[in-house]
């Protein structure tokens, strides 16, 4: 899902001056496309220049490929029209990438947490990565239902203890 940054018009430009038609990014040309979009800004502010309230900043919308380019190729020192526009433009990615990152964090971080639910209950993985502890033995007070392979939990119903008559 793409990220909504508001950039001033000399970003605009800037992505227009530093970002190449040809830059790749995970295997993508993500340039291009990078470049209509700072294009229609950029027309954008054009067409709005004479308007009584023209706005300052504008909407683009970026994927994260195309944040990485803008990284990749936005120097943080670069000027355009006697501004510093380098700086709070690469502010703008960052702040979108950690966006992204965070994202993909909070839907990682559930299947780690399950894990950890999994590893504090005694559940270890089939490869063995764990504490290092047997799986063949409970330890004092640990119900066998929570151990996999053993016959419980898996659809075998639990021994039955002979009756005495």
């Amino acid at each position: 899902m793409p990220r909504y940054v508001e950039i001033t018009e000399d970003e605009a430009w800037a992505i227009d001056l530093t970002v190449r038609h040809t830059h790749v990014e995970s295997g993508d040309v993500v340039g291009q496309e990078l470049l209509l979009k700072a294009m229609y800004v950029i027309l954008e502010f054009e067409d709005r220049r004479a308007a009584p309230l023209s706005p300052v900043t504008l909407p683009i919308a970026l994927t994260e490929e195309e944040c990485w380019a803008l990284d990749h190729q936005v120097r943080c020192d670069l000027t355009i029209n006697n501004k510093n526009v380098g700086r709070g433009l690469l502010l703008k990615v960052f702040r979108a990438l950690t966006e992204f990152a965070s994202e993909r964090d909070a839907i990682h971080g559930v299947a780690q947490l399950s894990d950890l639910a999994c590893r504090l209950r005694g559940e270890f993985p089939a490869d063995g990565a764990g504490s290092g502890e047997s799986d063949a033995e409970p330890r004092a007070g640990e119900d066998r239902r929570d151990i996999p392979g053993d016959g419980f939990g898996d659809g075998m119903p639990p021994p039955m203890a002979p009756r005495g008559k």
